[in-house]
């Protein structure tokens, strides 16, 4: 399945990324992605990132770099599953934002929603 990442952060490289496909999204929710992302990655000790499947799916997704032994691979993903309790309403408006303005599908669910 096709992934398009939305955002990433570095704990190794000390930099942020906001794919610019998504400026569409409002600022507010623009700013806490940014948050999260950066909090996650210096938590972890790795690069987390937000992204989207083909279908609107949003997925989650923490790695370390291959020679960095003291990466948690167990905490990363208690702490993504911790996330996606504590910002499931996020999460949800970020699929139905994309579904409506990214997918081939976003002229039948614009349609529904009048």
């Amino acid at each position: 399945m096709d992934k398009q990442i939305m955002a990433s952060a570095s704990y190794y490289t000390q930099k942020y990324y906001m794919n610019q496909e998504f400026e569409g999204l409002p600022t507010e929710i623009r700013n806490e992605i940014r948050i999260i992302c950066i909090h996650l990655a210096e938590k972890l000790h790795g690069i987390f990132t937000i992204g989207f499947y083909g279908n609107g799916e949003v997925f989650l997704q923490s790695q370390g770099e291959e020679v960095d032994y003291d990466y948690d691979e167990i905490g990363a993903t208690l702490e993504i599953k911790k996330l996606e309790q504590e910002h499931k309403e996020l999460i949800r408006a970020l699929q139905m934002w994309y579904v409506v303005y990214k997918t081939a599908k976003r002229h039948e669910v614009k349609k529904m929603l009048k």
